[in-house]
């Protein structure tokens, strides 16, 4: 069977998206996602992707997504792929603001242009400051997922490619975490370089860069809002009382089919 299929992405962080307004609900219901996800998601040898993202209709807002790893496992939120279903679900909506169910609860969306959009993350919120992991100090926050951020005075020696994948699954947390080593550049701007659950290194990740504004916050930053520049691009995050904005441009790389042995 030939699977319809939807190639978004937000600064580099790219997705394989499912549209099951148009997808046979009896195909979708009996559709093994997390063996299709690690399936369609492998690189050079299928599409690839960092994950897989289902929309499905709602009745308590106007779309639904899940989001699933790279590797078929499930993830909570992840705020480029809630931007991406954003821009899809405002051309079947024919509105600019939208609000999305996700598995951390009903998030909103808006789109200001045909590319920029901006979603309401929620508050972060730091579970514990200067945890000591395998030596190094960071901020476990909890936006949805789990984030450690590690602050460090340079990132040239690509440290989340080194020791990524040790934090990710250490024993200090209570589950998998998302890595991010992270510098402040001046008053407005922050740099960070990620290494993902269950995905590895990626070019960008929202959620990430909300809870690194969290804790740079937390640590005596002074901005309304800062900008934060990724290997895949950079996004703007505004705190706020009702929640951190997360702004950035998506983009849709192309569509597609994918053969699938029901």
């Amino acid at each position: 069977m030939l699977i319809p299929f939807v190639k978004m992405q937000a600064q580099g962080n790219d997705f394989v998206i499912l549209d099951a307004f148009t997808l046979p609900h009896q195909f979708v219901r009996k559709l093994d996602l997390p063996t299709f996800a690690a399936s369609i998601c492998r690189p050079k040898t299928a599409v690839g992707a960092d994950g897989l993202v289902l929309v499905s209709p709602s009745k308590t807002a106007d779309g639904q997504m899940l989001i699933y790893n790279s590797d078929g496992s499930r993830a909570e939120l992840c705020g480029s792929a809630l931007r991406c279903v954003a821009w899809l679900l405002m051309a079947k909506k024919n509105r600019s603001d939208l609000s999305i169910l996700t598995d951390s609860g009903i998030k909103t969306a808006l789109i200001s242009n045909s590319k920029l959009v901006t979603v309401n993350l929620g508050r972060p919120k730091i579970l514990e400051q200067n945890l000591v992991v395998e030596g190094f100090t960071g901020d476990l926050v909890y936006i949805g997922n789990l984030h450690f951020i590690v602050w460090q005075p340079d990132l040239e020696s690509d440290p989340h490619l080194r020791y990524g994948k040790t934090l990710e699954t250490h024993s200090a947390f209570p589950r998998p975490v998302n890595v991010h080593f992270a510098r402040l550049l001046n008053e407005s701007e922050l740099e960070i370089k990620i290494w993902e659950r269950a995905a590895g290194p990626t070019m960008a990740c929202g959620t990430g860069a909300a809870s690194t504004v969290c804790s740079a916050l937390a640590r005596g930053a002074t901005a309304s809002k800062l900008t934060v520049i990724m290997p895949g691009g950079s996004v703007v995050i505004t705190p706020g009382t009702q929640g951190y904005l997360l702004s950035g441009e998506v983009g849709l790389a192309f569509r597609g089919e994918y053969e699938w042995k029901t």
